[in-house]
Order: C-alpha cells, then sequence, then structure tokens
C-alpha cells in the first residue's frame, strides 16, 4: 500500500477474501471430522469439492494476472495433490 487511503480502499476485498479462506478452512475440518467419525463418503466428498474449490480460485488468480504464476501455483499445487488422492480414494469405495 501506498497509502492509508489505498489501505481503506482494500479493506473491504482483504475481509471478504479472509472470510472465504475461513470458510474454506472450515470445510475441510468438517470434513476431517466427517472422515473421522465414519461418514467416509460425506467426508471425501466435502473435501473434494473445498480442494476443487481451491484449485478453481488458484486458477482464476492465475488468469487474472499471469504474473501471479508463483502465487497460484503456491495457492493450489497441494489441494491439487488433495484432488488426485481424493478422487482416488471415492474410486475405491
Amino acid at each position: 500500500m501506498k497509502s492509508a487511503a489505498d489501505a481503506e480502499t482494500l479493506r473491504p476485498m482483504a475481509y471478504n477474501q479472509g472470510f472465504y479462506n475461513l470458510f474454506l478452512a472450515l470445510g475441510v475440518v468438517v470434513a476431517l471430522v466427517l472422515l473421522w467419525s465414519g461418514l467416509q463418503l460425506a467426508g471425501l466428498v466435502l473435501a473434494l469439492f473445498v480442494c476443487v474449490s481451491m484449485v478453481l480460485a488458484a486458477l482464476v488468480l492465475l488468469t487474472s494476472n499471469r504474473r501471479m504464476l508463483r502465487a497460484a501455483l503456491v495457492q493450489g499445487a497441494a489441494p491439487l495433490v488433495a484432488v488426485v488422492f481424493l478422487a482416488a480414494a471415492l474410486a475405491t469405495l
């Protein structure tokens, strides 16, 4: 930020982004609770949904600005690996 005015302009977006990330994290926590409580299918599907959402958000970041490639890779790599494993786990049910 170059000024306090810039920070004020970005405050609503940052607030929204914070809650977006919180809700994704809560989705992962609920998915893990479902998995650990024996509701495997529900837990796997919820975890897959949340991880696919994270991968898609990384793609949106990349398409909005090609210079954000490194950030998109950092944001999307772990969820993409999780999607592969979750899809494999669903295929075995």
